[in-house]
Parts: C-alpha cells; structure tokens; sequence
C-alpha cells in the first residue's frame, strides 16, 4: 500500500513540476531568474515527496527526492539545483531522526552524479535514449545504495524505488526536453522580432516597448538622442552596400561601447539610430550627445584616403517632467534637422521648457 501512495504522489508533483517548468519556459526570459524558480519548484516537490515517505524504521524513510534533484540539475542547470538541494536538505534535518545524516548525504551525492551528466550532455539539443538512461542511474543509484545499510530493508523496495526514480526521469525528462526546446524556440524568436539583425542592437518595436513602459512607469529626467550617419547615401554609392553595412556595425558597436547601464539604444531605421539615457538636466543632456558625436566615428573606405564617417545629433530632454515617448520623438526630430542644417557632425539638445 505504501508502495501505492508514494507512486501516485510522485507522479502527481512531477505532473505539476512538469507543467510550472512549461510556464516559466515560455513566461520567464531571464535565464538566472528562470534557473531560479526551476530550483523552487523542484525543491518544493521534493519537500512534498519526503514528508510522504515510506518508513523504514523510526527516523529512517525510503522517498523519491532523487528524481527531483536529478530533474534540477538537468532542467536548470547547478543554480537550480543548489537551490533544489538546499530546500531538500533543510527539509530532511527537519524531519530528523537517525537516518538524517545519510538522507542529506543521498542529495548531496544525487546532485554530484547529476552534475557529471550535466556537464557531460548540457550542450545537446536533444538528448538520445543512453543519456536519458545515464540520468536514471545517476538519480536513482545514490538511494539505491543507501538502502544498503539498513539490513531490514527488502531488495523489492530497493529495486521499486531505482526503478521509479529511473521511469520518471526518462518519461517526464523527455516532455521536459519538449518543453525546454519549444521554449527556446519562442524566446529566440521573440528576441529576434525586437533586434535589428545587421547591428545585433534592438530595433524600433523593441525601443516602443521600452518607452511604453517608461512612460508607465512615469519616468522624469529622461533624454530622447537621435543619431543619423552623415552622408550616408554617399558611402554606399562610393563605396558599395557591404561597405555601408560594415559602417552601420562598427556604428552600433560604438553606440554599444558608450551607452551606461541603464541607458537603451536601437537602430530604427536604415542610417539613423536612438538612445534613451537618464538625465538630470539640459547640460547633462548634451553632455551626453556630444559624448556619443565623438565616439561614433568609423573609418571606411580605403585607409590611404583616410575617409570617417560622422553623425548628426539631435535630443530632447525632459527635465522633470513626465517622459512622452511621441512628444520626444517629435521634437528630437526637430532638434536633429537643426543639426544637419547647421553643418551636420553637431549635437542639438532641446529642453522641455524651450520647446514648450
């Protein structure tokens, strides 16, 4: 009977194991944060599963924590599984008892096989059926062989609990598989919907998402920067379109090199690109645009002509006040064409209260 409960109760945490790992596949970008709460949920199954386990004698239980741990480290890497391990060994000191000791040192040794089957598989896309077989015994071996020192423990639990550890690891380790890759898929290709594939730099929609929710956020001392190449039209006609794109990379490079963190920048249209960065004031602001005016100089051409390419600056700033991603725009525009009439290689910064 015993046999019976522990099945159902592990099958059912795994099943709902399985479906958070899916949610947070597709809901949880961030890879740390993501590694996270695979380890959260996998600690918490496995704390379910020990506080139902079969007992061997008094302190001293027999449960499925291994394939939790196993699935931990395979499915979320060792971030995951530490945080898996560390919930499952506060649990086991917890439950206490004579048999505390060899419980922790069962998790501890799962995890270690489990991390020579990462390190060895963590590259595969897909994984054949020997990994998936290699993973049983490195989840399951370790309870296998603590079982072992209790004489009263029968070889049909022993077999009963390798046996189901091993089963859960291959069939709910091929439908996380499944999951793990659809999710990749999506995030890759929703990473590739907002980044501009000649720069690798974010493109309009991923900057209207940005500012969208700046504006949410009621953001204030917020600097609106439009760069456009100078005489971009003419490097391509000289010198061809490969040229013209080497110059938009080594472009975007350089934006990339002096944007801080915190600061958003993209390519939003053929030659002309966009940088939101936080401000204090006007000075700050043009500051700022200079800053990148000077940076974002590449040469192209052949180098005994010497040839660089500039950029014209325009920007708005919205000196505490509320950022407005379309009144930004708009006027930074502006404040670019000043640039360009007046000579081109030149930043242009428009206050709030000058422009109001």
């Amino acid at each position: 009977m015993q046999q019976f409960l522990i099945l159902v109760n592990t099958l059912g945490v795994m099943s709902i194991c399985t479906v958070v790992y899916s949610l947070l596949q597709r809901q949880v970008p961030d890879r740390v944060l993501r590694a996270l709460f695979v380890g959260l949920s996998f600690g918490a199954a496995a704390m379910v599963v020990m506080v139902q386990p079969i007992y061997l004698a008094p302190g001293i239980q027999a449960d499925t924590r291994g394939a939790f741990v196993g699935m931990a480290m395979a499915f979320g890497g060792p971030l995951a599984a530490a945080v898996t391990v560390t919930l499952a060994i506060l649990t086991r000191l917890l439950i206490g008892g004579q048999g505390a000791l060899t419980g922790v040192v069962v998790i501890l040794a799962t995890a270690a096989c489990a991390g020579l089957w990462f390190a060895v598989y963590r590259s595969a896309r897909k994984r054949n059926w020997q990994a998936w077989i290699l993973l049983s015994v490195a989840s399951s071996l370790p309870t296998y062989l603590a079982l072992h020192r209790y004489a009263d423990t029968g070889e049909q639990l022993k077999v009963f609990l390798a046996m189901l550890i091993g089963a859960l690891m291959i069939c709910f380790g091929k439908m996380l598989e499944t999951e793990q890759r659809r999710g990749r898929r999506e995030r890759e290709l929703a990473r590739a919907a907002a980044t501009d594939a000649l720069t690798g730099l974010p493109n309009r929609r991923a900057l209207e998402n940005y500012t969208r929710e700046l504006e949410e956020a009621g953001a204030q001392d917020v600097t609106l920067l439009l760069l456009d190449v100078d005489h971009f039209k003419r490097i391509n006609d000289d010198y061809g379109h490969d040229e013209g794109d080497r110059v938009l990379q080594g472009i975007a490079a350089a934006i990339k090199g002096t944007i801080r963190e915190g600061d958003f920048a993209a390519r939003i249209g053929g030659e002309e690109f966009a940088v939101v960065v936080r401000t204090n004031d006007i000075s700050t602001g043009q500051q700022v645009a200079e800053r990148f005016r000077q940076a974002v100089q590449v040469p192209y051409g052949p180098p005994s002509e010497r040839r660089i390419s500039t950029i014209s600056v325009g920007g708005f700033s919205f000196n505490r006040k509320p950022f407005s991603y379309l009144d930004g725009y708009k006027l930074a525009d502006l404040a670019l064409y000043q640039s360009k009439a007046e000579g081109r290689n030149r930043a242009t910064i428009t206050p709030y209260l000058q422009a109001a």
